[in-house]
C-alpha cells in the first residue's frame, strides 16, 4: 500500500471518524514536476525555528514591528517603549507610549513614523538618534546619574525610562558633565533608580509664545518641523508645532497646539510626539495605514476615520468621514492598491483618494460587502491582497482572503471547527515569506488553555498548525506576535518577553526549546473489514543526525489507534539515521490488526526531519 495518504495537511473533521489528520510543526510542500501518483509529490518539511537576535531591555510584550522606508532601520514597540534598531540590532529608545499592552499599528511615510494604540496616536521624526543609556533617579528637577552604560549625557537630550514623565529634557549640567553626577531636568517628578535612555533634541531655539503663536528669535541648533513637541520653562506639557507661519524651520512665527503665554526662553524641539487630543476630529486610533502620503486611521468603537495632512502627522479637524454604507462600527483599515478598505463589524466598503477637500477620500460605488472582520489585528497582507478572520450578521470565524472587492473563504471545516463557540475577537495575524512559501499566520490567544496558532500556506493552499512546546511538554500558541522583513532576515517579536527572533528553516528549535512535530495520517479502512498490518516504513530524509548532543541519533516515535482515533497505543521508537547514514530506513513491524487504523508519527529531535513518503504492508483478514 504505497503512499496511502500518510503525507498531507492538517484536517481534523468535526467527527474524527470522518477524518482525524494532524499536521503540527510540519508544512506540506508540493513538487509540481512529478506525475500524479508518484512517490513524494507532497513532502512534509519542518516549520521554521527561532533564534534570538535582540532582547529589548524592558522584556515585555513586543506589540508591533515595522521596517522603515529605505530598509536601514526597524521600529519596535515593546511594552510602553519604542525602539529603533539598525543592522547590528542594538536597540535605541526613541519614545514612550501611554499604554503598556496590546498590539499597535505602525506605518511610515519616509519622514515620520506614525503609531496608534487605540487610545492615542504618536509620531517620531525618522532620525539616527545618538543615545546615552545610564542608571539614574530623579528628585524634583534633579537627575542623579550613578552609572553610565553607554554614550554621553548632554544638555538638550530628552530622557525616557520607567516612570519618567513624557517630554522630560536635560536643561543644565550640575556636577555631571556627560557621565556620573547631577543634572537639571525640565519637569519636576520623583523617579526611583532605574535605567534611563536619552536622545538629543533635533532643534534648540530661543522663543516666546503668545496665544497659539510661537515667535522664534534665535536658533541654537537644528531645524523646527511641523508635528514636533516643544519643551521649555513655562511651556504647557504636550504642546506641538501644528503649522508654519513666517518661519519654516528657523527664525519666525509658528502655530502651536495649546494657547499659552511664555516669555522668551530656551525651547527644545523633540522628535517624539504624543499627538494632542485637539489634533484632528478625535484623539485615538485603532488601526493605521498610508496611501498617497496620507496617514489614515480609525476611531475605535465608532464609524469614524480620518486622514492626516499630506506628508504630515497633523490632521485637519475637518479631515474625517464615516463608514456610512452600513450602520455597524468600523473595526480595521488597510490600504491595498491605493484604495482604503474599511472593514466593519458586519460589513465592508472601499474608498479612494478623489482629491476632495478637506477630506480627500470618496467611497467607490459597488464595493460594499456583507462581510466584516471579527478581530481588528487578524488582518495581514498576503499575496496581492490580504486575509482576515471574518464576521457577519449570520456568524463568524471563517478565514477569508480579499479577492478584488469581495472576500473568498480560504479556511477549511477543520480550521473552522477549532474556532466554533470560541473567543476569536483578539486573534492576531502576520505573514512571512521564506523559500517561496508565503504563510499567513493567525493566532487565537483565548482558545484552549494555551492558545492556538494556524498557518495557511498561500503557495500550496494548505493549512498546518504551528505550535510551541513548553517545559510541561504541552502545546501552546506560537511565540510570534508580529513580524517584519529586515536586513535580509524575517524578524518575529515575542508576545511576552521582549525577544526579537530570526525566523529560519535552518533552525530546528524555538530559541533552544525542542520543537515537537506530529503527522497523523488518514484512516486506513476497507469497508470496516479486519486488516492485518505487517510493516510501516516512513521515508525520512536520512543521515541528518547531529555530531553530538540531542539529535545525534534522531528518533521517530510511532503510535496508532485501532478504533479510528479514540484511543492510542504506546509510542514505539526507531532511528531516522545518524549523521551520514544515508541508507537508513525507519521501519516498524508487527503492527497488529484493526478495522479502522490511524497512524501517528512524531519527532522532537532538533534535526531536519523531512518526510517524503510512507509505505504500508497489510493484508485483509476474514471478517
Amino acid at each position: 500500500m504505497p503512499d496511502f495518504g500518510f503525507v498531507g495537511a492538517a484536517y481534523e473533521a468535526p467527527s474524527i471518524y470522518q477524518d482525524a489528520q494532524e499536521c503540527i510543526n510540519f508544512y506540506p510542500e508540493i513538487d509540481p514536476t512529478k506525475p500524479q501518483g508518484d512517490r513524494g509529490i507532497i513532502a512534509l518539511y519542518p516549520t521554521p525555528g527561532l533564534e534570538t537576535l535582540a532582547i529589548l531591555p524592558n522584556q515585555q510584550e513586543v506589540r508591533g514591528i515595522r521596517t522603515l522606508s529605505g530598509g536601514t532601520q526597524v521600529v519596535v514597540v515593546c511594552g510602553d517603549f519604542v525602539f529603533v534598531m539598525e543592522s547590528n540590532y542594538t536597540p535605541k529608545l526613541i519614545g514612550q507610549l501611554n499604554t503598556l499592552t496590546g498590539l499597535v499599528g505602525i506605518v511610515d511615510n519616509g519622514v515620520n513614523v506614525y503609531i496608534v494604540d487605540e487610545t492615542y496616536r504618536y509620531c517620531w521624526f525618522i532620525s539616527n538618534p545618538s543615545a546615552a543609556t545610564f542608571t539614574g533617579s530623579i528628585s524634583s528637577t534633579t537627575l542623579t546619574v550613578t552609572s553610565v552604560l553607554s554614550g554621553t549625557i548632554a544638555v538638550g537630550q530628552a530622557i525616557f525610562g520607567e516612570d519618567v514623565q513624557q517630554n522630560t529634557v536635560i536643561t543644565a549640567l550640575g556636577t555631571g558633565t556627560g557621565g556620573v553626577g547631577t543634572y537639571t531636568v525640565s519637569d519636576s517628578q520623583t523617579v526611583t533608580s532605574t535605567t534611563i535612555n536619552s536622545t538629543a533634541a533635533p532643534a534648540i531655539v530661543t522663543a516666546s509664545i503668545s496665544g497659539t503663536t510661537m515667535t522664534v528669535t534665535a536658533v541654537t541648533s537644528g531645524t523646527l518641523k511641523i508635528g514636533q513637541t516643544i519643551e521649555g520653562s513655562g511651556v504647557t506639557d504636550g504642546t506641538i508645532i501644528t503649522a508654519f507661519g513666517t518661519g519654516s524651520g528657523g527664525a519666525g512665527t509658528y502655530t502651536v497646539s495649546a494657547s499659552q503665554t511664555v516669555s522668551s526662553t530656551t525651547i527644545y524641539a523633540l522628535n517624539w510626539t504624543v499627538l494632542p487630543a485637539n489634533d484632528g476630529a478625535f484623539e485615538g486610533g485603532g488601526t493605521v495605514d498610508i496611501t498617497d502620503n496620507y496617514f489614515v486611521y480609525n476611531k475605535p468603537d465608532s464609524q469614524l476615520w480620518a486622514a492626516s495632512d499630506l506628508l504630515s502627522p497633523i490632521t485637519d479637524p475637518l479631515s474625517f468621514a464615516s463608514k456610512d454604507g452600513s450602520p455597524d462600527d468600523l473595526v480595521s483599515i488597510i490600504v491595498d492598491r491605493r484604495e482604503v478598505y474599511l472593514l466593519g463589524e458586519m460589513s465592508s466598503e472601499v474608498w479612494i483618494n478623489s482629491g476632495a477637500v478637506p477630506f480627500p477620500f470618496t467611497r467607490i460605488p459597488g464595493t460594499s460587502t456583507q462581510q466584516g472582520i471579527a478581530a481588528q489585528y487578524s488582518m495581514s497582507r498576503m499575496g496581492n491582497s490580504f486575509a482576515y478572520v471574518s464576521k457577519n450578521n449570520r456568524g463568524e470565524a471563517m478565514v477569508v482572503r480579499m479577492n478584488g472587492y469581495f472576500p473568498e473563504r480560504i479556511s477549511t471545516h477543520a480550521v473552522e471547527t477549532t474556532l466554533v463557540n470560541q473567543n476569536v475577537s483578539n486573534a492576531i495575524a502576520w505573514t512571512y515569506q521564506l523559500e517561496g512559501h508565503e504563510v499567513y499566520v493567525v493566532t487565537f490567544p483565548s482558545i484552549g488553555t494555551n492558545g492556538l496558532t494556524w498557518a495557511y500556506d498561500n503557495t500550496t493552499g494548505l493549512w498546518h498548525k504551528w505550535l510551541y512546546r513548553n517545559n510541561q511538554n504541552e502545546f501552546e500558541r506560537h511565540r510570534g506576535n508580529c513580524c517584519a522583513f529586515f536586513n535580509q532576515q524575517v524578524l518575529v517579536g515575542d508576545y511576552e518577553n521582549g525577544k526579537i527572533y530570526q525566523l529560519s528553516r535552518n533552525y530546528y528549535t524555538d530559541d533552544g526549546q525542542p520543537i515537537r512535530r506530529i503527522r497523523r495520517a488518514p484512516h486506513i479502512t476497507s469497508d470496516l473489514q479486519r486488516q492485518y498490518f505487517h510493516e510501516l516504513q516512513i521515508q525520512f530524509q536520512p543521515g541528518v543526525g547531529l555530531s553530538t548532543g540531542q539529535g545525534d541519533d534522531p528518533q521517530a516515535m510511532l503510535r496508532w489507534s485501532n478504533d479510528g482515533g479514540s484511543t492510542w497505543s504506546n509510542e514505539y521508537w526507531t532511528t531516522i539515521g545518524k549523521q551520514g547514514k544515508y541508507l537508513n530506513r525507519a521501519i516498524w513491524r508487527r503492527l497488529g490488526f484493526s478495522r479502522d487504523k490511524v497512524f501517528e508519527v512524531s519527532v522532537s529531535d532538533p534535526v531536519k526531519a523531512v518526510i517524503i513518503s510512507a509505505n504500508l504492508k497489510a493484508e485483509a483478514g476474514e471478517n
